[in-house]
């Protein structure tokens, strides 16, 4: 259950995880929210999966109940924070046996009025009554999404991202330090992300100019789709720290993998996340990452060196000198190997996160669809 299959975190690394669940005999369905099926609806279909858009309207309760039943599915896993509630209720009078609520962020994002609190409330005890499994990418958006405490509840436990590094492995044609105009000496940072509000993006060109007045010739970049509105607050944030000519909005790419390699750092300055899917993108190619101090950020730090933490309400000047350490010295010394045996071996593999989820979406199976190697589910 998505609100569309459009490019995002969740989105990504659910569809990395379809091969090994398809193969393990899974059926796999998704449902999008907002009627749209999302621009990666191709590739989810390619891998053998289906997409049902059904419009959030008068119909949809009959519509998805009627669904449910016509599939005879098995599993309804909700990708959509505490807003499953409504959509786990339902399946339970569908009679699905196995309902998951999985959040991926520290909130909604949404607007803290009361309207919003009331509707968080009841939809949490919805999840509450109705959810077999209550899973997050990490401990911070158990406690945030869902509620502090949650360790006392056998039904909530952390499932990482899983994260396909043969994706990271794309050739690309962009020389990056070419494409920005860095100097041999010059260090360059990078950016991966969809520009919205929480990314932050436009702190960044302050750093660089923080930088320069520690006497660090800089160049930043940014990967990720164009918004008129977020790309225009960068440029003026860059125009008015005067570091125009230094930073460069490359757009959507596909290469990422690549473009970190070629980079210094990768940098992410997000007032909100779950589990970061770029911070693992970066040390899983051996590049460092300076990143706001999130409770998904702090979870990656537990588990996998080359990440520096900044406070969120951190003045340019403090990014400046977080990054400066991070590219000097030991802090810049880069093994790839080493960073993907790490990565390998970490809990943040794709394998690990495919074993995870074939395991919650069979335990509450009957016994021949839970012990029977490759036994199909839906």
């Amino acid at each position: 259950m998505f609100g569309a299959l459009d490019i995002g975190g969740a989105e990504l690394r659910t569809i990395d995880l379809l091969p090994t669940l398809i193969a393990a005999g899974a059926d796999v369905h998704f449902v999008t929210l907002s009627g749209r099926a999302g621009v990666l609806a191709p590739d989810v279909e390619r891998l053998g999966a289906r997409v049902h858009p059904l419009p959030l309207d008068l119909r949809f309760p009959v519509r998805f109940v009627r669904l449910l039943r016509r599939l005879r599915a098995e599993v309804v896993h909700s990708d959509v924070a505490t807003f499953s509630g409504a959509l786990l209720l339902l399946a339970a009078v569908a009679g699905t046996p196995v309902r998951i609520a999985h959040f991926r962020s520290d909130g909604d994002g949404r607007a803290d009025s009361l309207r919003r609190r009331l509707q968080r409330r009841v939809m949490r005890r919805l999840i509450d009554r109705h959810a077999t499994d209550i899973v997050a990418v990490s401990p911070g958006s158990l406690t945030y999404g869902y509620r502090p405490g949650w360790e006392s509840d056998p039904r909530c436990r952390v499932i990482p991202n899983g994260l396909d590094l043969a994706r990271l492995a794309r050739p690309t044609d962009l020389d990056l330090r070419t494409a920005v105009g860095a100097a041999p000496g010059d260090v360059v940072c990078l950016h991966v992300g969809r520009p919205s509000p929480e990314k932050r993006r436009w702190l960044l060109p302050p750093a660089v100019a923080a930088l320069e007045s520690l006497g660090v010739s800089a160049r930043l970049a940014f990967a990720g789709a164009h918004d008129a509105e977020d790309d225009a607050r960068v440029r003026r944030a860059a125009e008015t720290h005067r570091v125009g000519d230094r930073v460069r909005l490359l757009g959507p790419r596909d290469d990422v993998g690549a473009l970190m390699r070629q980079a210094d750092v990768v940098v992410l300055p997000s007032d909100r996340e779950g589990l970061p899917g770029v911070v693992l993108e970066a040390l899983a190619t051996g590049t460092t990452v300076v990143a706001s101090d999130l409770p998904g950020v702090r979870f990656i730090a537990q588990h996998l060196p080359g990440v520096t933490v900044v406070a969120r309400d951190a003045a340019p000047d403090e990014w400046a000198k977080a990054i400066c350490e991070a590219t000097t010295g030991a802090g810049a010394d880069r093994d790839v190997d080493a960073a993907v045996r790490a990565f390998r071996s970490s809990l943040f593999s794709l394998e690990s996160a495919a074993l995870a989820h074939l395991s919650m979406y069979r335990r509450h199976l009957p016994a021949a669809s839970a012990t029977e190697e490759g036994a199909p589910c839906r």
